[in-house]
Protein backbone atom coordinates (compact mmCIF):
# COMPACT_ATOMS: atom_id res chain seq x y z
CA UNK A 1 0.00 0.00 0.00
CA UNK A 2 1.45 3.26 -1.13
CA UNK A 3 1.47 6.51 1.55
CA UNK A 4 -1.47 7.88 -0.23
CA UNK A 5 -3.69 4.87 -0.23
CA UNK A 6 -2.63 4.61 3.72
CA UNK A 7 -3.46 7.99 4.22
CA UNK A 8 -6.71 7.61 2.37
CA UNK A 9 -7.76 4.31 3.73
CA UNK A 10 -7.41 6.15 7.64
CA UNK A 11 -9.06 9.42 7.07
CA UNK A 12 -12.16 6.95 5.25
CA UNK A 13 -12.23 5.05 8.39
CA UNK A 14 -12.06 7.93 10.83
CA UNK A 15 -14.86 8.97 9.41
CA UNK A 16 -16.98 6.08 9.11
CA UNK A 17 -16.32 5.28 12.71
CA UNK A 18 -17.08 8.19 14.12
CA UNK A 19 -20.15 9.08 16.56
CA UNK A 20 -21.38 11.04 14.25
CA UNK A 21 -20.90 9.77 10.95
CA UNK A 22 -24.42 9.71 10.00
CA UNK A 23 -23.75 13.53 9.25
CA UNK A 24 -20.98 12.80 6.56
CA UNK A 25 -20.57 11.51 3.30
CA UNK A 26 -17.25 10.28 1.60
CA UNK A 27 -14.08 12.69 1.90
CA UNK A 28 -13.12 13.83 -0.92
CA UNK A 29 -8.79 14.41 -0.68
CA UNK A 30 -6.61 16.18 -3.05
CA UNK A 31 -2.80 16.50 -3.02
CA UNK A 32 -0.88 19.23 -4.08
CA UNK A 33 2.66 20.13 -4.73
CA UNK A 34 4.68 22.64 -2.58
CA UNK A 35 5.74 23.61 -5.91
CA UNK A 36 2.93 24.28 -7.67
CA UNK A 37 3.20 27.47 -9.85
CA UNK A 38 -0.07 28.46 -8.15
CA UNK A 39 1.50 28.90 -4.84
CA UNK A 40 3.70 32.11 -5.98
CA UNK A 41 0.77 33.99 -7.57
CA UNK A 42 -1.92 33.53 -4.64
CA UNK A 43 -0.72 37.18 -3.12
CA UNK A 44 -1.83 38.73 -6.11
CA UNK A 45 -4.85 36.15 -7.00
CA UNK A 46 -6.65 36.82 -3.29
CA UNK A 47 -5.04 40.71 -2.66
CA UNK A 48 -3.20 40.04 0.88
CA UNK A 49 -0.32 37.91 1.38
CA UNK A 50 -0.27 34.06 1.46
CA UNK A 51 2.00 31.90 3.35
CA UNK A 52 4.16 30.01 0.79
CA UNK A 53 4.20 25.88 2.18
CA UNK A 54 7.62 26.00 1.91
CA UNK A 55 7.97 28.81 4.40
CA UNK A 56 5.12 26.88 6.57
CA UNK A 57 8.06 23.93 6.72
CA UNK A 58 11.64 23.26 5.32
CA UNK A 59 11.95 20.69 2.55
CA UNK A 60 8.01 20.86 1.57
CA UNK A 61 7.21 18.63 -0.88
CA UNK A 62 3.21 17.98 -0.64
CA UNK A 63 -0.04 20.03 0.65
CA UNK A 64 -3.06 17.64 1.76
CA UNK A 65 -6.29 18.91 1.96
CA UNK A 66 -9.45 17.05 3.19
CA UNK A 67 -12.72 18.12 2.51
CA UNK A 68 -15.63 16.81 4.59
CA UNK A 69 -18.83 16.74 2.92
CA UNK A 70 -22.42 17.24 5.12
CA UNK A 71 -24.64 14.73 4.15
CA UNK A 72 -28.56 15.04 3.59
CA UNK A 73 -28.94 15.04 7.33
CA UNK A 74 -27.52 18.37 8.03
CA UNK A 75 -29.17 19.77 4.19
CA UNK A 76 -32.61 19.01 5.09
CA UNK A 77 -32.31 20.39 8.58
CA UNK A 78 -31.01 23.69 7.30
CA UNK A 79 -32.92 23.97 3.61
CA UNK A 80 -34.76 27.07 3.40
CA UNK A 81 -33.61 28.68 7.11
CA UNK A 82 -32.86 31.90 7.85
CA UNK A 83 -31.56 31.21 10.95
CA UNK A 84 -28.91 28.53 12.43
CA UNK A 85 -30.06 25.50 13.31
CA UNK A 86 -29.02 23.63 16.42
CA UNK A 87 -28.12 20.28 13.93
CA UNK A 88 -25.99 22.71 11.93
CA UNK A 89 -24.18 23.95 14.42
CA UNK A 90 -23.39 20.38 16.91
CA UNK A 91 -22.05 19.54 12.75
CA UNK A 92 -19.71 22.57 13.23
CA UNK A 93 -18.52 22.37 16.52
CA UNK A 94 -17.91 18.10 16.07
CA UNK A 95 -16.53 18.34 12.02
CA UNK A 96 -13.95 21.06 13.42
CA UNK A 97 -12.61 18.77 16.10
CA UNK A 98 -12.85 15.94 13.72
CA UNK A 99 -10.91 17.49 11.43
CA UNK A 100 -8.05 18.49 14.23
CA UNK A 101 -8.28 15.02 14.90
CA UNK A 102 -8.14 13.49 11.45
CA UNK A 103 -4.49 15.61 11.17
CA UNK A 104 -3.33 14.51 13.71
CA UNK A 105 -3.54 10.93 13.08
CA UNK A 106 -2.30 11.62 10.03
CA UNK A 107 0.89 13.50 11.50
CA UNK A 108 1.55 10.41 13.10
CA UNK A 109 1.22 8.33 10.50
CA UNK A 110 3.68 10.36 8.73
CA UNK A 111 6.14 10.78 11.56
CA UNK A 112 5.90 7.03 12.11
CA UNK A 113 7.41 6.85 8.86
CA UNK A 114 10.39 9.60 8.96
CA UNK A 115 8.69 12.42 7.65
CA UNK A 116 7.34 15.65 8.36
CA UNK A 117 4.62 17.70 9.10
CA UNK A 118 2.71 20.97 10.27
CA UNK A 119 -1.40 21.96 10.20
CA UNK A 120 -3.91 24.65 10.77
CA UNK A 121 -6.68 24.76 12.42
CA UNK A 122 -9.85 24.24 10.30
CA UNK A 123 -11.57 27.24 11.64
CA UNK A 124 -10.30 30.77 13.45
CA UNK A 125 -7.11 30.68 11.40
CA UNK A 126 -8.02 34.31 9.96
CA UNK A 127 -7.34 38.03 10.85
CA UNK A 128 -10.53 39.37 12.78
CA UNK A 129 -10.38 42.76 11.38
CA UNK A 130 -9.30 42.50 8.22
CA UNK A 131 -11.78 39.01 7.46
CA UNK A 132 -8.62 37.05 5.48
CA UNK A 133 -6.45 34.24 6.48
CA UNK A 134 -2.93 33.69 5.35
CA UNK A 135 -3.17 30.20 4.74
CA UNK A 136 -6.32 29.68 3.14
CA UNK A 137 -7.42 25.65 2.96
CA UNK A 138 -9.27 27.03 0.27
CA UNK A 139 -7.02 27.92 -2.07
CA UNK A 140 -5.15 24.69 -1.18
CA UNK A 141 -8.04 22.59 -2.26
CA UNK A 142 -8.57 24.80 -5.63
CA UNK A 143 -4.33 23.67 -5.99
CA UNK A 144 -5.04 20.13 -5.04
CA UNK A 145 -7.84 19.82 -7.77
CA UNK A 146 -10.37 18.95 -5.42
CA UNK A 147 -13.09 21.52 -6.36
CA UNK A 148 -13.34 25.52 -8.15
CA UNK A 149 -14.41 28.48 -6.37
CA UNK A 150 -18.44 29.42 -6.86
CA UNK A 151 -19.88 33.00 -6.74
CA UNK A 152 -20.43 32.17 -2.90
CA UNK A 153 -16.66 31.82 -2.71
CA UNK A 154 -16.81 28.72 -1.07
CA UNK A 155 -15.09 25.79 -2.54
CA UNK A 156 -17.25 23.61 -4.45
CA UNK A 157 -16.37 20.00 -5.19
CA UNK A 158 -17.70 17.02 -7.42
CA UNK A 159 -19.82 16.60 -3.70
CA UNK A 160 -20.82 20.23 -3.28
CA UNK A 161 -19.65 22.97 -1.12
CA UNK A 162 -21.99 21.98 1.97
CA UNK A 163 -19.18 20.69 4.26
CA UNK A 164 -15.98 21.60 5.97
CA UNK A 165 -12.39 21.44 5.25
CA UNK A 166 -8.66 20.91 6.28
CA UNK A 167 -4.77 21.13 5.24
CA UNK A 168 -1.36 20.11 6.32
CA UNK A 169 2.10 20.52 4.61
CA UNK A 170 4.74 17.66 4.88
CA UNK A 171 7.99 16.97 3.16
CA UNK A 172 7.26 13.23 2.28
CA UNK A 173 6.34 13.41 -1.70
CA UNK A 174 2.94 12.35 -2.87
CA UNK A 175 2.22 12.62 -6.65
CA UNK A 176 -0.20 15.73 -7.11
CA UNK A 177 -3.97 15.09 -7.71
CA UNK A 178 -4.63 16.56 -11.51
CA UNK A 179 -6.35 19.57 -11.74
CA UNK A 180 -9.51 20.12 -14.21
CA UNK A 181 -10.16 22.83 -16.19
CA UNK A 182 -13.98 22.05 -15.53
CA UNK A 183 -15.71 24.68 -13.59
CA UNK A 184 -18.58 23.22 -10.67
CA UNK A 185 -20.55 26.39 -10.09
CA UNK A 186 -23.34 27.03 -12.30
CA UNK A 187 -23.02 30.60 -12.17
CA UNK A 188 -19.64 30.67 -13.85
CA UNK A 189 -20.50 28.26 -16.04
CA UNK A 190 -23.78 29.97 -17.82
CA UNK A 191 -24.28 33.16 -15.46
CA UNK A 192 -28.03 31.78 -14.62
CA UNK A 193 -27.77 30.39 -11.37
CA UNK A 194 -27.62 33.18 -8.39
CA UNK A 195 -29.05 31.42 -5.81
CA UNK A 196 -26.14 31.88 -3.26
CA UNK A 197 -26.88 36.05 -3.92
CA UNK A 198 -30.91 34.95 -2.83
CA UNK A 199 -30.25 33.19 -0.33
CA UNK A 200 -27.57 35.46 1.97
CA UNK A 201 -29.75 37.20 4.70
CA UNK A 202 -26.31 39.75 5.05
CA UNK A 203 -26.54 40.91 1.31
CA UNK A 204 -22.84 40.53 1.73
CA UNK A 205 -22.34 38.67 -1.77
CA UNK A 206 -22.34 39.99 -5.70
CA UNK A 207 -23.09 39.10 -8.94
CA UNK A 208 -19.37 40.93 -9.79
CA UNK A 209 -18.34 37.80 -8.04
CA UNK A 210 -17.26 39.86 -4.93
CA UNK A 211 -17.96 39.22 -1.04
CA UNK A 212 -18.22 41.32 1.69
CA UNK A 213 -16.55 39.71 4.50
CA UNK A 214 -17.09 42.47 7.12
CA UNK A 215 -20.67 42.40 6.13
CA UNK A 216 -21.09 38.66 6.48
CA UNK A 217 -19.13 39.09 9.88
CA UNK A 218 -21.22 41.33 11.11
CA UNK A 219 -24.59 39.39 10.50
CA UNK A 220 -22.68 36.45 12.37
CA UNK A 221 -21.52 38.02 15.33
CA UNK A 222 -25.18 39.64 15.70
CA UNK A 223 -26.88 36.78 15.37
CA UNK A 224 -24.93 34.24 17.30
CA UNK A 225 -25.42 34.28 20.47
CA UNK A 226 -25.42 30.77 22.12
CA UNK A 227 -23.29 27.62 21.21
CA UNK A 228 -25.85 26.21 19.18
CA UNK A 229 -25.69 28.99 16.47
CA UNK A 230 -22.73 28.84 14.75
CA UNK A 231 -22.12 29.84 11.38
CA UNK A 232 -24.74 30.74 8.45
CA UNK A 233 -25.00 27.55 5.95
CA UNK A 234 -27.49 29.95 3.82
CA UNK A 235 -24.66 30.30 0.81
CA UNK A 236 -24.14 27.25 0.64
CA UNK A 237 -27.57 25.83 0.06
CA UNK A 238 -28.03 26.58 -3.97
CA UNK A 239 -28.15 23.49 -6.25
CA UNK A 240 -24.48 23.29 -5.43
CA UNK A 241 -25.18 22.26 -1.95
CA UNK A 242 -24.77 18.48 -2.63
CA UNK A 243 -22.73 18.04 -5.74
CA UNK A 244 -20.75 20.23 -8.21
CA UNK A 245 -22.18 20.64 -12.27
Amino acid sequence: MTLEEEIRELICVMVKNHPKSAYYREPVIGFASASDPLYDQLDELIGNPQIHPKDMLDGAQTVLVLFLPYSEVIYKDIKGECKTSSVWSDAYMHTNELLDHIMRQVQNLLEMKGYHSVTEPPTENFDHVSKTARWGHKSNAVIAGIGTFGLNHLLITKRGCLGRMNSLVTDAYITPTRRTDHQYCLFHQNGKCKACIMNCPSGAISPDGTIDKKRCAAYLEGKNIHDWQQGCPQCSLGPCALKGF
